[in-house]
This record gives C-alpha cells, structure tokens and sequence, in this order.
C-alpha cells in the first residue's frame, strides 16, 4: 500500500452498534488490521515482535476498537508493518490522541440514536464534507429553530400526559444538533459543501419566521464563511437534477480518495458505504449534480428571493 494511503473509517461489515468506541478506535483498528493481513501475518505471527503487544487477544482488542488506544503501541505496530510515510504515521498519531479525549456528545447518549453518534464521530473526523438534501437544510446548517421544527414532527407527542416527557426529550435532542453544528467553526474544521433542492428553500419549515431566519443563515454562511460553501439544484434543472438518493453525504479523510465513505440517511437511521466502487458512483454523482447547480451569486440571488417572499 503506497505511504500516502490512510484509514477507511468503517468498511462495510462493521458492526452498526458500539459507537462508544468512537470514530479514532475504529479507525486506526481498521487500520492496522488490513496493514498485517496485507502482508499475510497472523494475530499471533505480531505477538513478540512488537513490545506492547503481549498476546494475540490484546491485538484483537486494538484491532476491534474495543480498547484504548497508545500512542507508543499504534506507532510502534504501523512501523512493523512497514509504514515509514511520515504522514500517515501523523494521522495516526492524531487520531489516536482524538480517541483519548472525551467527546461532547457522551453526556447525550440518551438523546442520540447509535447511528447517529456515530455519524458525529466520523463527521469530526474528516476532511472535507459534500452532502446534498431534497427535502430539508442539511443538518449541519439548520437554525435552532429550524431544527425544532423538524424535531416537532419526528417527535410526535404520544398522550397529552407525556408533554413534559416530550419537550425535554426536544431540549436535548436541540442541543445536539447545535453542537453538531459548531463543528464548522472549530479549528480544522472540515470543508462544507453542502447542495439542496430548490424544494429546500420553497418549503416553510416551522412557518415564514422560521423559514426566514433560516435562509437568512444560509446567505449569510454563504457569503461570509470561507469553508462552506452553498449551492441550490434549481427547478429548471429538471430530470438532470434527480440524485441517486434524497439525502446523502461524502466524508473525504487525509489524503486519499479509497478512504472515503458514503452516508445514506433513510427515516429510521443510516447506513455507510465504504466500497470503492460504490463510493465513486455517489461521489461521481455529487459532482455532476454540483456542476448543475447554481453559481455563488446565483445562490445568493436565488435565496435572497424566498427571503423576499416570506418578508410580507
């Protein structure tokens, strides 16, 4: 594998479930497990090679993501597999001290389903972010209020004596997403390029205050935030506009294309691709669909005009 090769965040057979090993864990795990198997070693043909690796089980748990990772152990095992890109061993590096921190969203796992955290921890991990929307502002962009709205609906009431119950369950589920969102302003944030439907801007999310605030966000980041950028699929594109997915996201990791992942958001959850063929079929599909979008000062124009249309 060339030195400039990275991490697959989650392949395709990765269990959906234990997210609370986070995305740096599963990652580097990923990672060294398909370093030895390409140079056809066993579990127990590293144990005595490497220091701190005492057993094939230990390993195992490395490999799995289901214990903490060092520094000194990760390093130590890429070198023996034969990584000397002083790059790639960075980036592990970095991960490795990510998976050692403590993430803001343990305090919410009440609120937040697994697919979704695990969403957030691979979100936090990238590089670059391409999404595109049919029906609603990408979660990354959408307003409190906007964000409320939607939540209204996905958390219907079940009785008039669960309300309270309810709104809490709203409250938490709010701050979530908004400190999901901060993740565009952190230092190294990832790139942002986020497309939506037209549909997007001609629905009244929550009703024409809301929906007005919300555009308003949406010309503003536009206009004003160097790593995001906002584009609209207009009406007049036609059948040219139809995307392979109502709702799907590209997460590009440092600094090869085999390591990007596909998001596919359906009503009950997620789902991850991580085939390189299958990825470079959405990802093919994100450009074309970019490149029949409308220009900045179109979108610009064009938000500004619903803007426009809800002022009255």
């Amino acid at each position: 594998m060339s030195g400039s090769q990275f991490l697959r965040a989650v392949r395709d057979d990765d269990d959906p479930g234990s997210p609370q090993a986070g995305a740096g864990r599963v990652v580097v795990g990923t990672h060294l497990r398909r370093l030895r198997k390409e140079r056809g070693l066993r579990l127990k043909d590293v144990v005595g090679q490497v220091d701190q690796v005492g057993s094939p089980p230990t390993l195992s748990r490395i490999e799995t993501g289901a214990t903490p990772l060092k520094t000194d152990t990760v390093l130590a095992l890429a070198r023996f597999y034969g990584v000397t890109d002083q790059v790639q061993l960075d980036a592990l590096e970095r991960l490795v001290s990510s998976s050692q921190a403590a993430q803001w969203w343990e305090e919410f796992r009440d609120a937040i389903p697994g697919w979704l955290e695990r969403l957030i921890s691979v979100e936090a991990s990238a590089q670059e972010i391409r999404t595109y929307e049919v029906q609603y502002v990408p979660g990354l962009l959408q307003t409190p209020s906007y964000a409320r709205a939607l939540m209204q609906q996905a958390i219907p009431s079940i009785s008039p004596t669960d309300e309270d119950q309810r709104q809490a369950r709203l409250e938490r589920a709010g701050k979530v997403r908004q400190r999901r969102r901060s993740l565009l302003h952190e230092p190294g944030a990832p790139d942002l390029f986020a497309l939506m439907d037209e549909g997007v801007l001609a629905r009244a999310v929550g009703g024409a205050a809301v929906m007005r605030g919300q555009l308003r966000e949406l010309y503003s980041m536009e206009e004003n935030e160097e790593r995001i950028h906002i584009r609209v699929l207009p009406f007049s594109a036609g059948a040219q506009g139809l995307a392979p997915a109502p709702a799907l996201t590209l997460l590009s990791f440092p600094a090869d294309r085999e390591e990007d992942i596909v998001y596919l958001e359906v009503p009950s959850g997620g789902s991850y691709l991580t085939d390189p063929e299958r990825v470079q079929r959405y990802r093919l599909a994100l450009t074309t669909l970019w490149s029949r979008a409308t220009t900045r000062d179109e979108t610009l124009a064009l938000v500004q005009r619903y803007i426009d249309r809800l002022a009255g």
